[in-house]
């Protein structure tokens, strides 16, 4: 059936006079609730019932649980469009208006709640009766069934609905999760009996995400084609898609069209990946390493089957995301994947990146020369070479100084490629001594990915090391309160002190802020680096500055307590000095052995 045909068919059944009882059953999360609320919205005034009542059998374990459920949630079906509160319940209680019999049962039975009653049962059995008899004239909702309570049998439920429609005067329609009961369940064996007839939910994904996004809304918009495109008709996860998207709105306004379109992409793709990971192509691992692996797997024909089978998965996964548009996962990308784990935005990192994008979208307009002399470069196979070059020079002379570093060593790599080192090589060495140092990169650790080609990856070196700090330790030290950060010129400045440079600092130091001063270099010594050489430089500072504490310390008695201060660095001391013995006896080792011929 259509939406339009379900959604007539649950009016009908809503608006009829008659009693009767229906099945709205379809495939997990397809909004089979969501729509039945919507009819609710549209109709309740409407409704052929003086009364409505909904009641979830989620963890409901008795019938006279479920009786008493349906009392307590009713409300007048003019009212059914709100949630069931404290305030309906009273109200629903107030109709139990029994005090002076109630009052003569508290006496005789010492007002016990569970006092025994010949023939009735528990005085509360009794309120349970009376509040069942006042059951009538009422639309019934009855969700979650297969969720019940293992005590609550579908027997007893199925009875109940029949007991409903037949001597109560009431409507009951049965939300059913199709396929979620095994075929020996009882419901098969008496729903006939009890059900005028089944309406069968069945949207497609264009329907359901009509159902969550205004078509209005230009974000709302982009992000329902996207589910679309993912094939997302689970209600539950687009009313997330829609939730995180509503975070993010505020975020986006005013941004580039580019940036608001990335942010579309991602957003349904990571909410897919992590709360509907059964229904995804991708998973959320392979989304965040997407367009970071260099390069496809390709099936090898000498593989074993488990191979072939786990490069074949591979290569779906990556068509499936290039078909959709995602090139690969970025700072932006992976900002808006952590707000759809935590269920908060950093609006901080979010507006960072932002920027970054917006920045990155600037520069490809400045460049948009170099761009098109690649465009040139990839377009054919010809003999072109003077033309491609003629290209490359252009760029080169109008937007030299918008170049990015990755920009240099792929143009580096063109020119290297046709033996023209001589022609590109002076033009590296300008943009490293008139442009590069407005990019503000001021150590290695900010080098995203490290150059390619030879000459500029050597000249970036020399570039860093060219930024040493020159001047006094005490300057260099000023310098470095300065900069929290610590910037590897200031480093590089330190490392070049001697032994006795750091000793001398020290001992004329007369500030209150001598523990800092101590300290600032002495965590050096717990920094961790993949990059051997600047592990190096940031453990000769560490290894000297507690040498010259250590001294120090050796002095007077009064220093040998001030140094108690900084014993919780002995042990890093001691392993370094050890590894630094080592490493000389390995080299005086190796100068001493025969060379091979």
């Amino acid at each position: 059936m259509s939406v339009i045909q379900v959604e007539k068919a649950l009016h009908d059944f809503a608006v009829r006079k008659t009693g009767s009882a229906i099945v709205l059953k379809g495939e997990w999360g397809t909004g089979k609730t969501y729509l039945w609320n919507s009819i609710i919205k549209k109709y309740s005034s409407n409704f052929g019932r003086g009364n409505y009542s909904y009641v979830s059998l989620f963890g409901i374990n008795s019938l006279a649980d479920l009786k008493r459920s349906i009392f307590e949630n009713t409300v007048p079906s003019a009212k059914a469009n709100t949630v069931t509160s404290k305030d309906s319940v009273i109200e629903n209680l107030k109709k139990l208006d029994f005090s002076d019999a109630l009052g003569g049962l508290r006496k005789i039975f010492s007002f016990g709640k569970e006092a025994k009653i010949p023939f009735v049962g528990s005085f509360g059995g009794v309120i349970d009766s009376i509040q069942y008899s006042l059951v009538s004239d009422t639309i019934i909702c009855i969700d979650d069934f297969e969720r019940r309570g293992k005590s609550l049998s579908a027997r007893d439920v199925l009875g109940l609905v029949s007991n409903l429609v037949e001597s109560k005067d009431c409507s009951v329609i049965l939300i059913l999760n199709e396929g979620s009961l095994e075929k020996s369940d009882e419901f098969f064996t008496f729903s006939e009996k009890v059900f005028d007839y089944e309406v069968l939910y069945g949207p497609s994904t264009k329907d359901s995400v009509g159902l969550i996004f205004d078509a209005n809304n230009t974000l709302l918009k982009k992000i329902s084609e996207n589910c679309e495109f993912l094939d997302i008709n689970n209600i539950r996860l687009l009313r997330k898609i829609e939730l995180f998207a509503s975070l993010l709105s505020e975020k986006l306004k005013g941004c580039q069209s580019l940036v608001i379109e990335q942010a579309c992409r991602i957003l349904p793709l990571a909410v897919l990946a992590i709360y509907g990971e059964r229904n995804s192509k991708v998973d959320l691992e392979f989304i965040l390493s997407h367009g970071h692996s260099g390069r496809l797997r390709l099936p090898d024909p000498e593989s074993t089957g488990e191979d072939a089978e786990a490069a074949r998965l591979e290569a779906e996964k990556t068509s499936f995301l290039q078909e959709y548009g995602f090139a690969r996962c970025s700072e932006f990308d992976l900002a808006i994947i952590n707000l759809v784990k935590k269920g908060y935005a950093d609006e901080d990192l979010i507006k960072k990146i932002v920027e970054e994008i917006e920045r990155e979208i600037r520069h490809n307009n400045d460049i948009a020369v170099l761009r098109d002399a690649w465009k040139l470069y990839n377009s054919s196979f010809f003999d072109n070479e003077p033309e491609v070059l003629l290209a490359f020079d252009k760029a080169i002379k109008v937007g030299l100084d918008k170049f990015t570093l990755e920009d240099l060593d792929s143009v580096a790599f063109l020119y290297y490629g046709l033996g023209k080192e001589k022609e590109i090589q002076p033009i590296i060495d300008k943009f490293f001594s008139d442009f590069y140092p407005a990019h503000g990169v001021l150590d290695k650790d900010s080098v995203f990915q490290w150059p390619s080609n030879p000459y500029v990856g050597q000249s970036l070196e020399k570039y860093f090391e060219g930024l040493v700090f020159k001047g006094s330790f005490s300057e260099l030290m000023n310098a470095a309160f300065e900069s929290p950060n610590n910037s590897y010129e200031i480093i590089k400045g330190l490392a070049e002190k001697n032994e006795l440079e750091f000793y001398d600092y020290f001992s004329r130091l007369n500030d209150q802020a001598f523990t800092y001063h101590a300290r600032l270099l002495l965590k050096l010594g717990n920094t961790s680096f993949s990059n051997q050489e600047d592990a190096l430089v940031y453990r000769d500072i560490f290894v000297k500055t507690f040498a010259a504490l250590k001294r120090l310390s050796e002095t007077t008695a009064l220093n040998k307590l001030r140094m108690s201060k900084f014993v919780s660095y002995e042990q890093l001391y001691l392993r370094e000095l050890r590894r630094i013995q080592k490493e000389k006896e390995e080299a005086a080792a190796a100068a001493a052995a025969p060379k091979s011929e």
